[in-house]
């Protein structure tokens, strides 16, 4: 039913589908089953394709950024007929940490966690502890994501974790936090007390939903 949203996704072509999502939500199709078996799979499909390298990183931004589009065209839409898709959402923090601002890969996690319909506080680069503290305690997120492609800034996460972990009461204690980027590992991670680690965007994605699905 949905082929040809799949194939703007999967090609990247935003215009295309933004039109098709147009069309389908004039014709009364539900924006859930659109989401959930169109966008989706389409974002999906794609990460396997970079996992087999098949697909190159511009590709995936591309196809991520028509999600992304398709969701907003969908948010649109609901907004017109009264009933936002935005309530209820997960919640995600990202940012690279201060010091660093590099955002090749914070973006592409950005795009993938709105393409899977997160909703995604994108904090930017060079953003301190402080700053990250500040939007915990506004936007009240499950997961708070630190990136870093530094070795002279993986530092940093130590000290965002510390700065968080001393507000670890109220908002910030069900909030659980993932460190990646490219020197940082996974012994890192567990070293700095985060709570996750991954060593790139999908990898981030499918720890998103593996703690969803442990904290139901």
């Amino acid at each position: 039913m949905f082929e040809e949203i799949k194939e703007s996704i999967y090609n990247g072509n935003v215009p295309r589908t933004q039109e098709l999502i147009k069309e389908y939500t004039l014709r009364r199709v539900s924006t859930k089953k659109i989401i959930e078996e169109a966008i989706i799979p389409s974002i999906e499909e794609v990460g396997k394709k970079f996992q087999t390298e098949d697909f190159f990183i511009t590709d995936v931004l591309l196809s991520a950024r028509a999600a992304n589009a398709a969701l907003r065209a969908i948010e649109k839409q609901d907004r017109i007929d009264g009933k936002p898709i935005t309530k209820g959402r997960t919640r995600v923090v990202i940012g690279t940490v201060y010091g660093d601002i590099h955002n090749i890969g914070k973006t592409m996690l950005s795009l993938l966690l709105e393409a899977n319909n997160y909703e995604v506080i994108d904090l930017g680069v060079d953003v301190t502890g402080e700053k990250f503290v500040k939007s915990i305690a506004k936007y009240k997120p499950h997961f708070v994501m630190l990136s870093a492609l530094l070795m002279t800034t993986m530092k940093e996460m130590r000290c965002v974790i510390d700065l968080i972990r001393e507000h670890s009461s109220g908002d910030f204690s069900q909030t659980k936090i993932m460190v990646g980027g490219g020197p940082v590992t996974a012994e890192f991670a567990k070293e700095i007390g985060a709570d996750g680690y991954a060593d790139d965007a999908y990898g981030a994605l499918e720890w998103v939903k593996e703690n969803i699905e442990s904290n139901k």
